[in-house]
């Protein structure tokens, strides 16, 4: 499940209510956190069911007294998941301050990932969310990142810039703000990626009685114009709310261009102090290509043992005109530290 709100939005090294304490003194504190995400899945297109962990992470959090208002902050997360077990997600070094806010630099994730909408699935079915829908492959972490917070009680405001570190990774740029009026929470923002990584391809040809391989670098020129706004609204024991995105991708180098909307409906309902059921609706509009239009419907249960620990279980049916229709079901489990 992604947020539907900027819950860390201040504290860039905020990992988790749970985690726990390494040093604690008056002017340091180094907290290790984590979480552990194992669920089992099965779709239309699986001969049998899967067993994953692809988002378990954990990381360390420092945090430094400079003076009686600016602290030094360090963190660095790695994954613990079977495609991503012991690679460096994160790691970056700032400064915050209640007066100022919070300017951090390093390998750090996007705002648009930060924020996300109003999804409720906690298997990742989402095709919406993100600018993908155009058939734009965003990474959501970013090499090279300069990224300022700064939250007021009227609201709160983000901005990003991450260098091409020379073309070996996007430039990206992003500025997203939000507000609370009474029960309703309302953010939104617009982002700009320019993608001219250097790829290479090697092939391999039989010269004689030699192999030769030969190498040929291809340098991408593709840019990806994208905004979004939510509006979720939080009742007494349930949410409900909407989010919609746009995004325009120009390939340069396949002299081709999209543009893609999106619009996510989702909700959840406790039945109990401790069991809820949520569920979402997406609509994309030329998802990945024109004339391709995407849906998806899927819900699910989930039950809390506390803030350390949960169980779910959810279902969902997909279909677009370029495909045959899909479903998947899942039950999964996380711990959280």
């Amino acid at each position: 499940m992604k947020k539907t709100l900027l819950a860390l939005a201040v504290l860039a090294a905020a990992g988790s209510v749970n985690a726990a304490e390494i040093v604690k003194t008056d002017d340091a504190s180094v907290d290790f956190y984590g979480q552990l995400r194992e669920y089992a899945t099965k779709n239309a297109k699986d001969t049998d069911a899967t067993l994953k962990s692809s988002s378990s992470r954990a990381g360390i959090n420092a945090s430094y007294k400079v003076t009686d208002t600016v602290k030094l902050l360090g963190s660095v997360e790695f994954g613990l998941g079977e495609s991503n077990s012991g690679d460096n997600r994160k790691h970056y070094i700032g400064l915050t301050s209640s007066e100022w806010g919070t300017l951090t630099v390093g390998k750090q994730s996007i705002i648009s990932d930060d924020v996300w909408g109003v999804e409720n699935s906690y298997l990742g079915n989402s095709a919406s969310m993100l600018p993908e829908a155009s058939g734009f492959s965003q990474e959501w972490l970013q090499q090279a990142m300069l990224k300022y917070s700064f939250e007021t009680d009227a609201g709160w405001v983000q901005a990003e810039y991450s260098y091409d570190n020379g073309d070996t990774n996007p430039t990206v740029a992003e500025l997203f703000v939000g507000t609370k009026v009474g029960s309703l929470d309302i953010y939104g923002g617009v982002g700009y990626q320019d993608d001219r990584t250097n790829t290479s391809t090697t092939t391999q040809s039989v010269v004689g009685s030699e192999i030769v391989s030969t190498t040929t670098k291809v340098k991408a020129d593709k840019e990806l114009k994208h905004g979004m706004v939510t509006v979720n609204y939080n009742g007494d024991g349930w949410n409900l709310g909407t989010t919609y995105w746009h995004a325009e991708l120009e390939n340069n180098s396949a002299d081709t261009k999209l543009s893609s909307d999106s619009i996510v409906v989702a909700g959840a309902y406790s039945l109990t102090k401790k069991l809820q059921a949520y569920g979402g609706y997406e609509f994309v509009a030329d998802y990945a290509e024109e004339g391709n239009d995407y849906n998806n419907v899927y819900g699910g249960m989930l039950y809390k043992f506390g803030s350390w620990a949960r169980v779910f279980a959810e279902g969902g049916v997909n279909n677009q005109d370029a495909a045959d229709d899909d479903y998947y079901y899942g039950v999964g489990a996380r711990v959280y530290w």
